[in-house]
């Protein structure tokens, strides 16, 4: 096992400017060559408290956004229509791009990582959706999947530059004694 400063937040690691023991492979292919954390040499710990002080005023201001963000969104419900089937089944399904593509919409600047959807969506209703802005701030949105109306029963122009139907040909006409 090796020691390791975290330089930045790990998933089901650690936070930024903790001290974690892992693996020496770990180390040495993932969190060292990415420069998300330096071995815990003697240097390196006597940087660690400068660092943690840094980072704390750091941890501050992404926690404050995060917090803002939050509360722009609360209450806030995005509403995605899909072609689905009569029993509610969604032709393909509302991902986490799609989800994220709705808030960009709507005004939202949110990652993808953020966006904690444990699967695709893939029927029509409502969903409870977590967004990890931060770990400590995780507010939910409701989102809702609703099926996609049809145009009412009028045929709907072609677009622009697209093939024009064919003329529908005539009827043949009948000549008087044939």
């Amino acid at each position: 096992m090796q020691k390791i400063i975290l330089l930045s937040n790990v998933e089901s690691l650690g936070r930024r400017g903790g001290l974690v023991s892992v693996r020496e492979g770990y180390a040495a292919n993932y969190l060292l060559p990415k420069g998300l954390g330096v071995r815990a040499t003697e240097a390196n710990l006597k940087r660690l408290e400068s660092l943690r002080t840094k980072f704390k005023a750091e941890e501050k201001e992404l926690v404050d956004a995060a917090r803002s963000l939050s509360e722009r969104l609360e209450g806030k419900s995005l509403t995605i229509s899909r072609k689905a089937s009569e029993e509610g089944h969604l032709y393909g399904s509302v991902t986490v791009g799609t989800i994220v593509e709705a808030l960009a919409a709507e005004g939202f600047a949110v990652d993808n990582r953020a966006v904690k959807l444990s699967e695709p969506i893939k029927n029509v209703g409502v969903y409870n959706v977590p967004l990890a802005l931060h770990p400590d701030v995780i507010p939910e949105i409701k989102v809702w999947v609703v099926e996609e109306k049809e145009a009412s029963g009028e045929a709907s122009a072609p677009a622009p530059g697209a093939p024009q139907p064919a003329e529908p040909a005539a009827p043949p006409v009948e000549k008087e004694g044939e």
